[in-house]
């Protein structure tokens, strides 16, 4: 009877330890998978394609994996924006295209191969605020002197969308004029638009906006907003920059760094991630490159240092727990050998 449940816990170890591949081998086939789904004729099929493929490029960062298949991956996205069938079809291509061009921002060819699809057929609504987003992010790498030229226009289109419905758009805006008004003064310190005077009314209505038909939360958010916004127009003196100065903390638990968002620029950059992202936020602030550049974080941890390496999944933590297993009761057996050998030699000393 012993000798079969050795037998069966051998059996089962081996089983496990075949099972259990390492993480990196369950990421790559798994994306294999998602990117031979994501070439189905089912428009449904494609579309929880480009879900999962999403959702791993956010956990893990795997610049070789990812060079050798960024063309397949771009090409399948731009096949979905241009001829989907559906807008979810659309607008989960679009999310996989921001991961991807975040994934690969450190490397400018595979980033400028991502970024030259075609975004002119996707009708959908829900994007008008990522559009938005979008071109905040495009001023944030444009020189003051460039927006300056363009900076009484785009207000007015600005203008425009803080009287939108729909709270994430107003508050895009908001954060825009916010973006334009701090680079356009490092060229012009004294830049004012021609309208500001109602511009500035209509923010400070915006910082107190107590309409009981807006959500409690959509109103509270907005007031937060809004009123880092009113301070950047009322000149950058440095009591009002300190109000709209951002502390966050990133990174793994074990390992936290704190970024300090004092600038419209990062503020947008920083809040673009979290919205592509999402729970992979800690993972590409720690391990990509062209991501901690921009927040200037410095270079990545060294991936052999055991404290800066990303938490164990349940499959690793079997392992190990099987192999100190096995390593506890080999010790355990040589430990009893010895100590019989010890009672017999003193058996016979005696």
């Amino acid at each position: 009877m012993p000798r079969r449940k050795k037998l069966n816990s051998c059996i089962a170890e081996s089983e496990l330890e075949e099972e259990c591949l390492s993480e990196i081998e369950i990421w790559q086939e798994k994306m294999c998978e998602a990117m031979d789904l994501a070439e189905g004729k089912c428009s449904q099929t494609r579309t929880n394609a480009f879900i999962s493929l999403t959702n791993l490029l956010q956990k893990r960062v795997m610049l070789d994996f990812l060079l050798g298949q960024y063309e397949t991956l771009s090409h399948l996205v731009e096949r979905s924006l241009k001829k989907g069938h559906t807008n979810q079809e659309q607008i989960e291509a679009a999310h996989l295209l921001s991961v991807l061009v975040i994934s690969l921002c450190q490397v400018q060819e595979a980033e400028q191969s991502t970024t030259d699809d075609n975004f002119s057929n996707i009708q959908s609504s829900s994007l008008y605020t990522a559009a938005l987003n979008g071109f905040c992010l495009l001023m944030c790498v444009l020189t003051p002197n460039t927006l300056y030229t363009m900076a009484q226009s785009l207000l007015e289109e600005f203008y425009d969308l803080l009287g939108h419905n729909t709270v994430e758009l107003r508050i895009q805006a908001g954060q825009g004029v916010a973006l334009l008004y701090q680079l356009v003064r490092q060229h012009d310190n004294e830049f004012s638009w021609q309208q500001e005077e109602c511009l500035c009314q209509l923010l400070q209505e915006l910082t107190t906006d107590s309409h009981k038909y807006r959500a409690k939360r959509d109103r509270k958010e907005q007031r937060a907003w809004f009123r880092d916004v009113v301070h950047t127009l009322q000149n950058d003196d440095d009591e009002n920059h300190m109000k709209c100065i951002e502390k966050v903390t990133v990174g793994p638990e074990h390992d936290r760094e704190k970024v300090l968002l004092d600038t419209w620029c990062l503020k947008t950059q920083y809040k673009a991630l979290c919205n592509v992202l999402g729970e992979g936020l800690n993972t590409h602030l720690t391990y990509n490159v062209g991501v901690r550049d921009v927040f200037n974080l410095g270079p990545p941890p060294d991936p052999q240092d055991h404290t800066h390496s990303p938490a164990l999944s349940r499959s690793q933590k079997k392992i190990n727990k099987l192999k100190e297993s096995t390593v506890s009761k080999a010790r355990q057996r040589t430990r009893k050998k010895n100590r019989d050998n010890k009672a017999t030699d003193k058996t016979y000393q005696d």
